[in-house]
């Protein structure tokens, strides 16, 4: 598998070039996202059910997925924030 090369925005359409500081912003978002899912996973660990009866740890680990989702989600909105794209993109 190849190493995926930082991309500066200039070969992207839609995209415009971006500086020191949003590019900071930006992995500061991503790696706040990250630690949050990684917190979220080890829940998900203390919650695998010992017996499938047990329906509240299902809906609590099905919670933490929602939450993992919803935080992609967060971090991809918060990233397009600081990118700005084009409105058509």
């Amino acid at each position: 598998m190849s190493e995926a090369k930082p991309q500066d925005g200039s070969t992207v359409k839609g995209y415009r070039k971006l500086s020191d500081a949003e590019i900071a912003a930006m992995n500061r978002l991503k790696e706040l996202s990250r630690e949050f899912i990684r917190e979220l996973r080890n829940i998900q660990i203390d919650l695998l059910p010992q017996d499938p009866a047990l329906s509240d740890r299902t809906a609590a680990y099905r919670s933490a997925s929602l939450a993992a989702t919803k935080m992609q989600e967060a971090c991809m909105w918060g990233c397009r924030s600081v990118a700005r794209p084009d409105a058509d993109c």
